[in-house]
């Protein structure tokens, strides 16, 4: 902005000169007497001095504008900064929308994966517990032969009828029950490692429980007879087995079916 000129303190006082060098239309004639004079001088004096403080006023006025004009100038560029930051902040606040949006959205797709996630969970577990529960069907029939010693070129199915004759006290085995296959369980361990157990299936569910309810006959060797379950039940289980012998210990009536714990039938 361009600044106001200034009148120089000179001109003022050539002004004041001029004043006191031009002749007085007041008067009414040339005889003038020093009592006139006195008063005219004094009267120039005066005006001069009237002059001066028209001129410090002038002066504090120009100041004063430059002074309005500065703040302008500051208003102005404040004004600017002002504008630019509502600019910046109305572009932050577009961003945050676009943020929030795109947040609202990716929760939408999080809570759908999550749902189909969820589905997909429920549907595997439930595939796997019929995968377990048809491996478990598949073993029904099944029993497990423990700590019975290995020998080259055995065969299981003797093995076991031997057992069920001269331990188990089941003279007719051969003939009344009939096994549909035997053999051992894992890959063959050497001599000093307990023997792998043999699992034998039966034809006939009833001959199979027939002989686990005689395994008690077994008590006092080394041999022992289970049910066979899959690996997935069996972990289960040997969780299980520790609070079932404190069962038996406190004389309360204990069943382990499958993967399931009754204690006094609860």
């Amino acid at each position: 902005m361009s600044k106001r000129q200034q009148p120089s303190r000179g001109s003022a006082q050539e002004l004041a000169k001029s004043v006191q060098n031009s002749p007085n239309k007041a008067k009414k004639s040339d005889n003038v007497t020093p009592k006139a004079m006195k008063e005219t001088k004094l009267e120039s004096m005066d005006e001069v001095s009237k002059i001066d403080e028209l001129y410090k006023m002038m002066q504090t006025v120009l100041a004063k504008l430059e002074t309005l004009d500065l703040i302008n100038e500051r208003i102005l560029s404040v004004e600017q900064n002002v504008k630019s930051l509502t600019e910046s902040i109305e572009f932050a606040h577009g961003e945050i929308r676009d943020l929030k949006e795109e947040m609202v959205k990716r929760k939408e797709t999080e809570r759908e994966n999550y749902s189909r996630i969820k589905e997909l969970e429920d549907s595997n577990r439930r595939l796997q517990d019929s995968v377990v529960d048809l491996k478990a069907r598949s073993m029904r029939d099944n029993l497990l032969f423990h700590n019975i010693d290995e020998a080259e070129e055995e065969d299981c199915t003797e093995v076991i009828y031997s057992l069920l004759e001269e331990k188990l006290d089941m003279p007719e085995a051969r003939s009344s029950m009939k096994i549909d296959r035997a053999h051992r369980v894992g890959r063959k361990r050497d001599g000093r490692r307990k023997p792998r157990a043999i699992v034998a299936k039966f034809n006939f569910f009833p001959d199979r429980e027939k002989i686990r309810f005689n395994a008690k006959k077994l008590r006092g060797t080394k041999i022992g007879i289970s049910e066979q379950f899959p690996e997935e039940i069996e972990k289960v289980r040997q969780t299980l087995y520790p609070e079932m012998r404190r069962a038996k210990a406190a004389k309360q009536r204990v069943r382990l079916v499958r993967d399931k714990l009754y204690i006094n039938n609860v």
